[in-house]
């Protein structure tokens, strides 16, 4: 391995689309990667991402790893055709960590089959904050303890498939107010809480990787940048408080947290200076190929960065190797029907009731007189057309009652929403799907109002549980997430075919 191809073997890219195309062939031979990440736009079918693994490799002219993230939930970039499982905090809902292990273990044994080999999974931030806007549901709940037991559960059920961990987002952003999409959280508590609270998972839990994420922490770092590029995060605490001997790779360097902030290139060196191993750019070719050749250049003007760079590469390669190690599996594994049904099994024993009228289970379907469902903010299992964006399961139940759907978007107005709930009838049971209703005023404002009107109103909570201790809400479902799997169990519940089995995962919050 020459020079060229040693710097290469730190980077971990997107590539366009589900084919190898010239552009994505010159960039893969240019940068030459240790790592390729599939996204959405990468995935046709199982047997179209095989091929398209193989033909990776075949360009590369070695087996990088393959990662993705297949958290499940909202975060599941395999859908079609795989067996998809409820999210994390849909998983903890059901009260035993062996479902935990049995969905790692699934889903890794898919990944596997198609080539995939490193889960960018499981999510170890502790949600404590009901307004963090990112992580919510991808969360296993608000305690290190149970974050800590369903998460290791989790990493041993791939593990026992052969498919690569990652514990994100280090050092914990369960307790931020801020997307690091979007910008850059602060994470401004006490050293002591943060060993108490969202340290304890990446310590206790052994895994093959993390992925420090962009976050600002003043009470342990000199300057305002991300973790991502801070040596007191990435080496200091990293390294030499928690011992950490395993791989770390970067959270998307292009996002907001920051590109707001630093070029590619500056995220890039001061990175690796500080003690990332793996540099992340998941979507822009150009700048794929651009900062590869910068940090060559720095690398052999820097001593300093150049026993950083060799340090890293041994940690790399060691990874990559043990990480293509694994045999395939046979593409008939792949939504077996066993999987698919522990998948359900798993998903009807998360869905959870808090109801003051236990009247309301089964739905009665006679007494359905209105039906209001938001507008989803992912459109997955969901159909095109006047009403794109209303989940399956409330167009089922509206055609079971004979009862049309008045549907809003996610950040409503209040003004809308007085209006809505002004016209809706005032007897009977009326149905009102949300999607995080706490994060928006105008959902907040409908449900408050439509709970003033005379009748009866029952909430589905299609993602965070916290629209259920809304001011006006006394009677909710929640499923902690919205895919197929999980709206299949809704209707269960609804219908009344089966009861709600869930424990909420969180503790009942003081202010929502």
């Amino acid at each position: 391995m020459n020079f060229d191809e040693a710097v290469g073997r730190l980077f971990l890219i997107g590539i366009p689309g589900p084919e190898i195309d010239s552009e994505t062939e010159r960039t893969l031979r240019e940068v030459k990667p240790g790592a390729v990440i599939l996204f959405s736009k990468n995935i046709v079918d199982a047997v179209q991402v095989r091929a398209l693994v193989d033909d990776i490799q075949r360009v590369l002219g070695y087996k990088p790893a393959i990662a993705i993230d297949q958290e499940g939930g909202i975060v599941s970039r395999l859908r079609d055709g795989f067996s998809v499982s409820p999210g994390a905090m849909a998983i903890a809902a059901t009260g035993t960590t062996e479902n935990s292990f049995v969905v790692g273990r699934i889903l890794a044994r898919e990944m596997n089959a198609i080539g995939v080999n490193w889960n960018l999974a499981p999510v170890v931030d502790i949600n404590c904050n009901p307004k963090n806007p990112g992580i919510g549901v991808r969360s296993f709940g608000d305690s290190p303890d149970q974050v800590i037991a369903y998460a290791r559960a989790f990493v041993e059920g791939m593990k026992s498939e052969r498919v690569m961990s990652c514990l994100k987002h280090f050092p914990g952003k369960g307790r931020v107010d801020v997307d690091a999409h979007l910008d850059l959280p602060i994470l401004d508590i006490p050293q002591s809480l943060l060993y108490e609270y969202e340290l304890r998972p990446f310590k206790e839990i052994q895994a093959d990787s993390m992925m420090p994420s962009h976050i600002y922490m003043p009470q342990l770092q000199a300057s305002r940048v991300p973790a991502s590029m801070s040596r007191e995060i990435l080496t200091d605490l990293a390294r030499n408080v928690l011992n950490y001997r395993g791989v770390l790779v970067a959270d998307d360097l292009g996002m907001g947290g920051v590109s707001n902030y630093f070029t590619p290139e500056e995220a890039a060196i001061q990175g690796l200076r500080n003690g990332m191993d793996y540099l992340t750019y998941c979507h822009d070719p150009v700048v794929q190929r651009r900062v590869k050749k910068i940090l060559i250049r720095e690398i052999e003007k820097s001593p300093e960065l150049e026993k950083r760079f060799q340090e890293s590469l041994q940690r790399v390669e060691k990874f990559r190797v043990e990480a293509t190690s694994a045999d395939r599996f046979s593409i008939e594994e792949i939504a077996s029907q066993e999987s698919l049904n522990a998948m359900q099994e798993i998903s009807d024993r998360s869905i959870t009731a808090i109801l003051e009228d236990s009247s309301l289970l089964p739905l009665p379907i006679e007494s359905v007189s209105g039906i209001f469902s938001v507008r989803l903010s992912r459109l997955v299992q969901v159909e095109d057309g006047p009403q794109k964006g209303v989940p399956t399961v409330a167009r089922e139940i509206a055609q079971m009652a004979d009862c049309p759907i008045i549907d809003f978007s996610p950040n409503i107005t209040v003004e809308e929403a007085d209006r809505l709930a002004a016209n809706s009838p005032g007897k009977g049971v009326r149905l009102v799907f949300t999607e995080n209703a706490h994060l928006h005023e105008g959902q907040r404002k409908l449900l408050l109002k439509l709970s003033q009107r005379t009748g009866r109103t029952l909430v589905i909570a299609l993602r965070n549980p916290y629209d259920a201790f809304l001011e006006g809400v006394k009677n909710c479902i929640i499923s902690y997430g919205y895919e197929a799997v999980s709206q299949r169990s809704l209707k269960k519940i609804l219908d009344g075919t089966i009861k709600a089995q869930g424990k909420l995962p969180i503790k009942i919050p003081q202010e929502v």
